[in-house]
């Protein structure tokens, strides 16, 4: 029912109560009578009754109305549309509603597109993820099918464990960043946050990628301008900064330095990795710490492309924030954790050793 219609009905009940008031006079002087107050009587019941009808109908009608646009309105909702079904002008209830329809369908919109997205982004990392999977269980069902001779000298022997050793170690390598990844999204990991050495924490992750580097020809550069105790989680942090160094030295060529540096800048402690790996293109650096994204140069690196997006998320819950700059050489990847100003939770050694 429209808004016409309803005040045309609303009109004609106004004027048969008008026509009531009016009336009233009329039948108090007919009323002097006994036969003219039956009819009086008869009369206003009449006129009560056509009110009462006509205000019912006029309900009905209006509800059913209201009723048939909601339901066109949740068709909107439905279909993910904006089209307006009440007017957007007026500050009535059913308009209110309206607008947080439109608002939700945008939502849902947002929210369709996300997800499209997130398959897309699956579907390319079972992709990956087969991809990277098929040489190492390849080399596992070949070499060790091959280990089952016994004609075979030690020498050869000794070669296909190696390979055999190699294709583990790689299969480890991708299946422990799934389970990391899984383990910290999922809630089932809570960070112990504690007053610790952050030197201390730098250098464990130093150590477990120096092997790597070793192997590479990459030399790491540590520069330590201060000796600092903070609020956080040493584990975690560890992952968060191997995950930087393992990054740099995966895409360094032979000969190459990698420079780790760590200070007190303010209201926060930097913890920095430079590399010469060649700057990351401009169009690729606001998707560089995505889960699952892998930039063009990474095709045929193992990996899944998660270790950035890890150590931000690793970071962040520890209320800091990963950035990154490029240089003419290379990329500086850096980790910023919070430290309030006269707090306790954060102190720098440096001052006191002097």
């Amino acid at each position: 029912m429209s808004e016409k219609r309803f005040y045309k009905g609303l009109y004609v009940l106004i004027a048969c109560f008008v026509l009531v008031i009016v009336s009233a006079p009329l039948g108090m002087y007919i009323a002097t009578s006994d036969w003219g107050l039956s009819v009086f009587v008869l009369l206003i019941g009449v006129l009560l009754s056509l009110l009462a009808y006509l205000l019912y109908r006029l309900l009905d009608a209006y509800i059913t109305g209201i009723v048939a646009e909601l339901s066109r309105l949740v068709d909107v909702l439905e279909q993910l549309s904006e089209e307006e079904i009440f007017p957007d002008n007026q500050d009535t209830i059913v308009s209110k509603l309206q607008s947080k329809v439109i608002r939700l369908v945008n939502i849902l919109r947002r929210n369709n597109e996300l997800a499209k997205q997130e398959q897309q982004n699956i579907k390319s990392l079972v992709s990956d993820i087969s991809h990277q999977l098929k040489t190492p269980i390849s080399n596992l069902k070949m070499y060790s099918a091959f280990l089952k001779d016994d004609s075979l000298s030690e020498r050869k022997r000794r070669e296909y464990v190696e390979i055999v050793c190699i294709s583990v170690e790689r299969l480890y390598f991708l299946t422990e960043d799934m389970i990391k990844l899984s383990r910290l999204e999922s809630g089932l990991i809570h960070l112990a946050v504690e007053k610790q050495s952050l030197n201390e924490t730098i250098l464990k992750a130093v150590k477990n990628i120096y092997p790597k580097a070793h192997d590479k020809g990459v030399e790491i550069i540590y520069r330590e301008k201060s000796q600092i105790a903070i609020r956080h989680d040493k584990n975690w942090t560890t992952e968060a900064i191997f995950n930087l160094l393992d990054n740099a030295v995966k895409y360094a060529e032979k000969g190459s330095h990698i420079i780790l540096t760590v200070e007190r800048l303010g209201l926060f402690v930097q913890i920095a990795v430079e590399d010469e790996n060649g700057p990351i293109p401009e169009e690729e650096q606001a998707k560089i710490f995505s889960r699952f994204y892998r930039g063009k140069n990474s095709r045929n690196q193992e990996g899944i492309g998660v270790g950035l997006y890890l150590a931000r998320e690793i970071v962040v819950r520890q209320k800091g924030y990963m950035s990154l700059k490029t240089t003419d050489k290379g990329n500086v990847f850096s980790i910023m954790l919070y430290c309030e100003a006269g707090d306790n939770n954060c102190f720098d050694y440096t001052a006191c050793a002097e």
